[in-house]
């Protein structure tokens, strides 16, 4: 695994049909650590519409902020031949070639009616387990070990068509052999080392499938179907196990003293327990025990049951890697990368950044304003605080000027009114009081006619709105008393 593909997210599904069902496992990797963060279950996806699945299997992407990553689907051991080659290391650039020359011999199907692939052929997809000794050399040789899996043309379409159907994107059709041994040494697990043999025993309700590994060997494959080897019991199908695993041990002539391991996992035998494994010369482990010592950082489910659809997460989530096959024509594959959302990730927060530095337009250019204006008035200040105490005391002498121009105004209106009142009054009219109460005028006195008396005060230049303030009395010379009010006109500028 590159540096770039350690520190981001690696993230990718794995599709498994089991007992009817449809399995998906949402798988996740950092440093090199793996997990499963989510899964989708699917029951009786056969009698369901495909485009109902895949209704449930997109909400189950979304809800994994995921479209179309890289999701691989385990294809059941007995969809696919399986065919173990080996060639010279000098060969290893024309693999793909050597393997078609020999393809018409690997398969019982009329010619150009197979999907094939093959794994091994990379630097990166070395088996670690094959190597030996030339001796006449004394140099060590590394032959190229090929895996071929070949599945009939019909059955893959027919398999490829209702995904698309259903609108499920997919990337790759891989086979349970290689995933599981993919899964075993690219996790490096300390009881599958390469140096030393192992099996790996896979079991379901109707049969389980044996591979084996040695150094410098094939690798061994076979499927055991219950029913079809009339094998009705359990204690006859444990019986017919530990029966293979022995046959197995021979084929890849094991020494008598070696006692390989057994990984145990699926959901159907568990043979751990079991009686037949009295003297066999081989132990059985639980898969999740083998895989939580040397995996280091993956969370199972259980594992045990889930084992195929975790491995093709974690193949997923490791692209093409050890044993990386595929059977899934190139024009059917669908990925979408995460790097292509990078574009619009990127003009999405330009786009926000944007609406932010417009909505912040305005208090920004208002702030600046204010700063500029604060600045100015700071310049301005020392004027505006001179012309402040000019203001000041022209007020103050404006005050005084109207104080004396009231004085002398107040000293010289009497006169004026009285000498005024002299000509326009009668002759019979005496004036007993004048009083001033701002422009308030008021005029007490006697006269032969009091309305004769009113009558002149209309006529003067001084006086408006002249009017009697009481009733008009008499006097004991037979004269009438008035008290009159009117207001000072106001002098033309």
């Amino acid at each position: 695994m590159s540096l770039m593909n350690k520190v981001v997210p690696q993230t990718g599904v794995g599709i498994e049909f089991r007992e009817g069902r449809l399995h998906a496992f949402c798988g996740r990797s950092l440093w090199n650590r793996f997990r499963v963060v989510d899964r989708l279950e699917i029951a009786q996806y056969g009698e369901m519409e495909p485009r109902e699945c895949g209704r449930l299997y997109r909400q189950f992407l979304k809800r994994n902020g995921l479209k179309a990553p890289w999701t691989v689907v385990a294809l059941p051991r007995s969809m696919v031949l399986l065919r173990a080659l080996q060639f010279p290391k000098a060969m290893e650039s024309e693999m793909g070639r050597a393997v078609e020359l020999q393809l018409d011999s690997l398969h019982p199907f009329e010619e150009g009616g197979v999907y094939w692939d093959f794994a091994g052929t990379r630097e990166d997809q070395q088996p670690r387990w094959s190597w030996k000794q030339d001796a006449a050399s004394g140099e060590a040789q590394k032959p190229v070990d090929v895996l071929v899996a070949i599945a009939e043309r019909e059955s893959v379409d027919k398999l490829a068509e209702w995904f698309q159907e259903a609108g499920i994107p997919v990337s790759q059709f891989s086979v349970t052999t290689t995933l599981l041994l993919g899964m075993l040494r690219s996790r490096g697990t300390q009881t599958a080392m390469p140096d030393a043999p192992f099996f790996v025993l896979h079991t379901r309700e109707d049969g389980c499938e044996l591979i084996g590994t040695a150094p410098g060997k094939p690798v061994l494959s076979k499927e055991i179907l219950f029913e079809s080897a009339g094998l009705a019991t359990e204690d006859d199908r444990r019986a017919e196990v530990v029966s293979q695993l022995e046959l197995a041990r021979s084929e890849l002539r094991l020494a008598p003293e070696e006692r390989p391991v057994v990984l145990a996992g699926g959901s159907g035998l568990q043979l751990e327990t079991s009686p037949a494994l009295d003297g066999a010369s081989f132990r059985v482990v639980p898969v999740e025990e083998a895989m939580r010592a040397g995996m280091g950082g993956v969370e199972t489910l259980p594992l045990r049951e889930n084992l195929v659809g975790v491995a093709a997460a974690l193949a997923a989530v490791e692209r093409r890697g050890l044993f990386g096959l595929n059977l899934l024509p190139a024009a059917r594959r669908s990925y979408e990368p995460p790097a292509v959302l990078v574009p619009t990730y990127a003009l999405a927060s330009l786009v926000v950044l944007m609406a932010v530095a417009l909505g912040l337009r305005g208090p920004a250019q208002d702030w600046v304003y204010s700063r500029h204006l604060e600045r100015e008035r700071q310049a301005l200040l020392p004027q505006i605080q001179q012309l402040e105490r000019i203001q000041d005391q022209n007020r103050r002498v404006f005050e005084r000027l109207a104080t004396l121009a009231n004085l002398g105004r107040s000293a010289s209106l009497p006169m004026e009114l009285l000498d005024e009142l002299t000509g326009l009054l009668p002759e019979d009219a005496w004036l007993q009081q004048l009083q001033f109460d701002g422009n308030a005028v008021n005029l007490a006195g006697t006269a032969a006619s009091a309305s004769a008396v009113l009558q002149a005060l209309t006529e003067a230049n001084r006086l408006e709105s002249p009017q009697f303030l009481s009733a008009i009395t008499r006097t004991q010379d037979g004269k009438e008393g008035f008290r009159i009010g009117a207001r000072l006109r106001a002098a033309n500028p």
